[in-house]
């Protein structure tokens, strides 16, 4: 593709004429038609440069250049255009972006308010109107000419996205409106954006000028004049509904801003949030977070070195196929490439999953999704690597895609895998269910569905490898267990794990999603056989269709109670997708049956799960890990029984939570300090539940939800951690562990506990992590058991570190060690007020060779065996209060409060950012996020369809308090915190939109068209 910019419009225009030529000014919407597969063009002319840019005022009329940016129209202040502008696009693509390339693309959400004020618009062929003009170009386009509407009209503009923040759009409106003795004389209605074509709504307005405004009226003719346009996100019904309201209230029934809720008038409870100001001393920066902030710190995907080799991926072609051959003859062959591999390739087990090995490295006679690798290939460039996989010709034989995970256990499905469709099949039954449904008062049941969560990173997965020069192999990829990437690395190379080394740390976020081997093998394989260092990182929409997402659900629960609120009995089945490999689904679909009752006493009690193979991508761990998806659907289910018995939410949760000392779900022993009453009660106590009044387009509604969350393992799978301590030559105390660093405060945490625990200053600890080579196997960093591991290295390592070095400070000293303690920068004397120790951890570093403390310590599990169960648990209450659109059906969350129980908090900035982040990815969940699949393929190929929120859409108030306590010789330190934030907001935020609309959501995200069918009723 070649770039001209010409000197002249002439010029651009002979240019232009050229066969597979195309205009360009600031290029986002070219960018926006690529992204969609649409051919690149051979010649870009570049006209910015050409385009006049200057917004000129003309009397009654406004001149704005094609040049102009959509930014510079948002600050220009313009009626109704500077408002549409701002909601364009993200700024950076407003700074580039230009009128005339949004006029030029005939598509996007400034056009309707250019229709609805009559723009004209100035080209090489002369003037015409816009509305004709986008009908048929003619000639380039120079400025568009606005008329200024006259003081007395009413202007409304609304663009309705997948989330507050940037979005593509589901529609766009805008409408002008003039009245004369009580009658609409002037009136102008249009609308575009997304998949509706720009147009203004004539019918519509010949229909309702000369009428009288009345509302019904309005939305009747409007809503018959729109054109009906389906798409995968809203159905056309929804975009007739949401653009006549749009345009109705916007026009009649003005509303304000609308967005916040009053804030309560007291703080939450008896707690004070957690925050900086709050917290003084307690407050500390994260070690990680300057270089992090500044852009400077190092990720494993950021090593550039001469030599390096560019690797890349080839992904299979079809959802579901049997490979009937592969030529890489082509590939090989093309200069600059130094390797090409394929299964033949793989020396050991082709097949890796931390619970089944089945999921081949590089699929050799089937692919069973999208992101299944074929074959990688590695070269000295991006363009030449890219070039070789387009050179592999892989002959497929299609086969039927499996889709639905319940059809796919119907006899006549397709098999994903020869063994069948039926990954796992899980249950029990405790009491008699039947007979405590039987003598129920109230029975509630429902079918809760929830989607498939992408983890969002923002570090896609990637990293590289190399052979070093002692023989061994380093693959340094981002994950949450080295040991266990080594151990699977070792099988498909068939090489003792010696030879391996792992590094994993830092990684650019995982929550789960690289908790299974993503790029290892390829990057693996590439290396040995090229004999050079190979990097490889997927782009973001080979992450979308490649990566490990949040098993889908469907959980049919049913319920019952007797008059007075108290449960009698559960049944609850579920069917998760794993997609196409196991991953880590069969200990989410055990996790989520282990919180089938919640914090709750049901003495009858069945349950039953089956995780389903299909060809909907792959799923695995993901935060929350299977609790959060069953805690939606108890937490429902107990606020409806509570309206059925007439009870408040808080009492009917009173009168059924477990106590303390209580068996858990499966009847294991579960550990001191639930907290779960003191949860309740400061949910009880919160100023979120005063009575709300309706804001004109808004509807507010508050509730709550309950979790508790198991941390670990389980009692059956291995779960140990390890650390040590080791006095470093340059006198830092290093503290090694196995865990990663993947944004939750790992590195603080670690600092912050061993200083604590000594008695040094943070500044002379300097964590070593996620290195096979160099640190200890601490387990995975999953399932909320960092905080324990983090602390028990500490607690553990600590008393006999500090020995070690008191004991060397006496020799060097000839004061008794009793008589020593470390203080900030080395060791002091007790009772002497000095500010500098007696020696510095360098001096002493310098004398004393290694001082080095390990320790290993088994994770702390309940002595039971008959089912995998949790010791450890945390709790939460959420409250949420919400603000309903009766326009769009969207869902603003405007105060969200998490009170958290998790024993002693670690680090505290690190520890509010677990909440903050995961209450956010809560709301995605709740709200917005799910890979729609179609045919195995995902619908949402790209961050701008799959809507994660946004700043915009966080709450305007979000509360984190912490009950810091625990039980009287409680022996098992802080809680996980990962897990926490997110486990009941989904609840939460469904209760408080039953409160307020009167449906409670059963399928997430809320579906907007679910509100307003609602509100409509």
């Amino acid at each position: 593709m070649r770039v001209v910019q010409p000197s002249c419009l002439d010029g651009a225009l002979s240019l232009l004429d050229e066969p597979g030529a195309k205009a360009i000014a600031g290029g986002t919407a070219l960018q926006l038609d690529w992204a969609r597969g649409e051919p690149r063009p051979d010649l870009l002319v570049n006209l910015a440069p050409l385009l006049p840019s200057e917004i000129i005022h003309r009397g009654d009329k406004v001149e704005i250049g094609a040049g102009c940016t959509l930014e510079a129209l948002r600050l220009a202040g313009l009626p109704l255009l500077s408002r549409a502008a701002a909601d364009v696009a993200a700024p950076g693509v407003r700074r580039l972006g230009t009128v005339g390339g949004t006029i030029g693309w005939g598509a996007g959400d400034l056009l309707p308010a250019l229709l609805v004020l009559e723009a004209s618009v100035v080209t090489t062929s002369g003037v015409a109107m816009l509305r004709d003009w986008i009908v048929q170009p003619n000639g380039l386009l120079l400025s568009v000419q606005v008329p200024v509407p006259p003081p007395a009209a009413r202007l409304v503009w609304r663009k309705v996205g997948l989330r507050a923040a940037f979005t593509p759009s589901i529609i766009a409106v805008a409408g002008a409106m003039t009245c004369e003795d009580g009658k609409v004389s002037v009136l102008s209605l249009a609308v575009g954006g997304g998949a509706v074509p720009p147009s203004r709504l004539e019918d519509a307005e010949a229909d309702l000028i000369g009428r009288s405004p009345d509302i019904g009226t309005f939305e009747g003719a409007i809503s018959t004049a729109l054109p009906a346009v389906d798409c995968p996100f809203r159905s056309a019904a929804y975009r007739r509904r949401v653009a006549a309201r749009a345009l109705t209230w916007g026009l009649l029934a003005p509303a304000g801003d609308g967005r916040r809720l009053e804030p309560p008038r007291r703080a939450p409870g008896n707690s004070s949030a957690l925050s900086r100001e709050n917290e003084g001393d307690r407050w500390h920066i994260r070690p990680d977070m300057p270089g992090k902030v500044a852009g400077t710190w190092p990720y494993l995907t950021d090593l550039r070195r001469p030599g390096m080799l560019v690797g890349r991926i080839l992904r299979a072609a079809h959802p579901h196929a049997r490979i009937r051959g592969i030529d890489v003859s082509a590939a090989e062959a093309c200069p600059g490439v130094r390797a090409v591999v394929t299964a033949q390739d793989v020396p050991g087990l082709n097949a890796f999953g931390i619970v089944l090995q089945d999921q081949p490295a590089l699929c050799a006679d089937k692919v069973r999704y999208l992101g299944d690798a074929v074959a990688a290939v590695a070269a000295l460039d991006d363009a030449t690597a890219e070039r070789a996989l387009s050179l592999i010709r892989v002959d497929y034989d299609p086969l039927p895609v499996v889709e639905d995970p319940e059809a796919a256990l119907l006899p006549d499905s397709a098999k994903v895998h020869a063994t069948g469709n039926l990954v796992t099949e899980l249950g029990l039954v405790r009491g008699e269910p039947d007979m405590g449904f039987a003598s129920a008062a109230h029975v509630v049941e429902d079918i809760y569905e929830t989607p498939r969560q992408m983890h969002g990173f923002l570090e896609t997965e990637g990293g590289y490898a190399e052979v070093q020069p002692d023989g061994t192999l380093l693959v340094a990829v981002g994950g949450q267990h080295g040991a266990r990437d080594r151990l699977q690395l070792s099988r498909i190379l068939g090489w003792p794990e010696q030879r391996i080394r792992v590094v994993t740390s830092p990684t650019g976020g995982a929550f789960g999603g690289k908790d299974e081997l993503t790029v290892q093998p390829a990057l693996a394989l590439l290396a040995l056989k090229s004999r050079a260092p190979v990097r490889l990182q997927l782009s973001r929409a080979e992450s979308v269709l490649a990566g490990t997402k949040r098993s889908p659900m469907r959980i049919r629960m049913r319920t019952a109670c007797d008059a007075e609120g108290h449960l009698l009995a559960q049944e609850v089945d579920v069917v998760a997708d794993a997609g196409a490999y196991a991953s880590l689904s069969p200990g989410v679909l055990e996790t989520a049956l282990e919180h089938a009752a919640g914090p709750y006493v049901v003495p009858n009690l069945r349950t039953r799960g089956r995780l389903v193979y299909t060809n909907n991508g792959t799923c695995g761990a993901f935060r929350g890990f299977g609790a959060n998806q069953m805690t939606f659907a108890v937490e429902c289910q107990i606020d409806r029984l509570a309206a059925a018995c007439g009870l408040d939410p808080i009492e009917m949760r009173r009168r059924n939570l477990r106590s303390p000392g209580m068996p858990g779900a499966l009847g294991q022993v579960v550990a001191p300090s639930e907290r779960l009453r003191e949860m309740l009660d400061t949910a009880a106590a919160s100023p979120l539940w005063a009575p709300l009044s309706g804001q004109g387009e808004w509807l507010g509604g508050t509730g709550m939800a309950l979790m508790w969350q198991g941390n670990g393992l389980g009692t059956l799978p291995h779960d140990e951690g390890a650390g040590e301590l080791r006095l470093s030559p340059d006198g830092a105390i290093e503290v090694l562990c196995g865990l990663d660093e993947m944004g939750q405060g790992l590195m603080a945490s670690l600092t912050s506990v061993v200083a604590d625990r000594l008695g040094c200053a943070r500044g002379d600890v300097r964590p070593v992590i996620g290195d096979t080579a160099r640190t200890p196997d601490s387990g995975s960093t999953t399932a909320s058991r960092g905080g324990f591991v983090v602390w028990k290295i500490a607690e553990a390592a600590g008393p006999t570190f500090a020995s070690k070095v008191l004991a060397l400070s006496a020799r060097l000293t000839g004061i008794s060690d009793d008589k020593l303690r470390i203080v900030p920068g080395g060791v002091g004397e007790i009772g002497q007020n000095s500010p500098s120790p007696l020696l510095s951890f360098a001096e002493l570093a310098r004398v004393a060779g290694p001082l080095v403390t390990t320790v290993r310590f088994p994770f702390p599990k309940a002595d039971y065996t008959k089912g995998n169960a949790r010791f450890i648990f945390a709790s939460a209450a959420i409250l949420a209060r919400v603000a309903v659109s009766r326009v769009t059906g969207q869902i603003r969350v405007a105060d969200l409060h998490l009170h958290t129980a998790a024993g002693p908090v670690i680090d505290l900035a690190s520890y509010l950012g677990q909440m903050e982040g995961g209450a956010v990815q809560g709301l995605g969940f709740t709200l917005t996020e799910d890979v729609r699949m179609a045919q195995g393929r995902p619908l949402t190929p790209n961050l701008d369809t799959y809507a994660m929120p946004g700043i915009r859409d966080i709450p305007d108030r979000l509360v984190v308090t912490a009950l810091e306590d625990l039980d009287p010789g409680d022996p098992y330190g802080p809680r996980g915190a990962g897990e926490l934030g997110i486990g009941a907001v989904t609840p939460a935020v469904c209760n408080a939109v039953a409160q307020a609309v009167g449906g409670s959501p059963a399928v997430m995200p809320i579906r907007p068209e679910t509100i307003l069918e609602w509100l409509d009723r």
